[in-house]
């Protein structure tokens, strides 16, 4: 099977192009708010990359060769600010200036030298990619997940890409490593299209997905937590229950139930609002007693409930 450079660029950039569309258009305010849109920009700025390699040799090398490079460095550095935003953390603008800085220097300075610039400019990606793994690998509440691993793995695929490109280059067959070229399509740019196409794919479905994890998270959440006092409700606690009690562990387990006395005298002579913060208070006070294994609810209106595992009747009295 025949595989022409040209042809292999226009699916990339044609499936890049329906990647954009696709995340611009499903990007709510919701999405916007954990980094969507700067996700589809990326995608986008890697779209305009592969399009000016696709005019090489009908435009000056300025534009095909450094302005690629720049927008592929713009393209990483959106990706760890979407990535930062997802995470609601700041995210630093040297992250972003710095390789692009540094980019059009080695670019400029090495236009000539294709060996040279295959190295320089993969170890500028190389640290951004770095940035984005370690992004990625802090954040246990990301790690909480599965979709994370999807980035993960497309940033170590195009590490090693990277790697494989430097080393055929510096071998003395630079002109293989190249994305297009006329001569025949030799495997290492075989490679790297299908990475970098499944970069594109794996990274922005990954994403997408980690933004579905954290809604579900955040409805599961809602869904089992009373939202006046902030501790786990009725619903909660009966799982909490019906799991201990499928654990199985043969020791005992306790349930207290707890009613605050007169509460409706409260709210009749100094209003709800009073009697909702008569309720925090008490939520805040018993949570403080409790040991780190008991599980606090609001079982309904003025009731708490109690499950005190690893407690004899006699223990949950003290």
């Amino acid at each position: 099977m025949y595989l022409d450079p040209r042809t292999l660029l226009f699916s990339l950039i044609l499936a890049n192009s329906l990647m954009v569309l696709s995340l611009f258009v499903a990007s709510s305010a919701k999405g916007r708010e954990q980094g969507l849109n700067k996700w589809a920009l990326a995608v986008l700025f890697e779209t305009f990359t592969w399009l000016l390699v696709a005019a090489r040799g009908m435009i000056p090398d300025e534009l095909s060769i450094v302005a690629a490079n720049l927008f592929k460095t713009a393209s990483h550095a959106l990706i760890l600010a979407a990535i930062y935003k997802f995470q609601r953390r700041e995210f630093a603008l040297w992250k972003f200036f710095l390789p692009v800085v540094l980019m059009l220097l080695t670019t400029g300075l090495l236009i000539e030298d294709i060996a040279g610039r295959f190295v320089w400019c993969g170890l500028i990606y190389a640290f951004q990619l770095a940035l984005i793994v370690r992004a990625l690998w802090s954040d246990s509440e990301l790690r909480k997940g599965r979709a994370w691993r999807l980035l993960l793995g497309g940033a170590c695929m195009i590490l090693a890409v990277l790697a494989m490109r430097a080393a055929v280059a510096l071998s003395g067959f630079a002109d293989f490593a190249q994305p297009q070229n006329h001569i025949a399509m030799h495997w290492v740019q075989v490679i790297t299209f299908a990475a970098v196409m499944a970069t594109v794919l794996l990274g922005s479905v990954g994403f997408v997905l980690m933004i579905k994890e954290r809604t579900d998270r955040e409805n599961l959440q809602m869904a089992m937590t009373d939202s006046l006092t902030g501790v786990p409700n009725r619903r909660a606690l009966m799982y909490q229950a019906g799991l201990m009690r499928a654990q199985r562990s043969g020791l005992p387990m306790s349930l207290l139930m707890i009613d605050i006395d007169h509460f409706k005298r409260i709210n009749d002579t100094y209003g709800h609002p009073a009697g909702d913060e008569v309720l925090r208070q008490a939520a805040a006070l018993m949570e403080k007693r409790l040991r780190a294994g008991d599980v606090l609810g609001r079982y309904g209106g003025e009731e708490f409930c109690v499950i005190a595992p690893d407690t004899e009747a006699k223990g949950a009295q003290v």
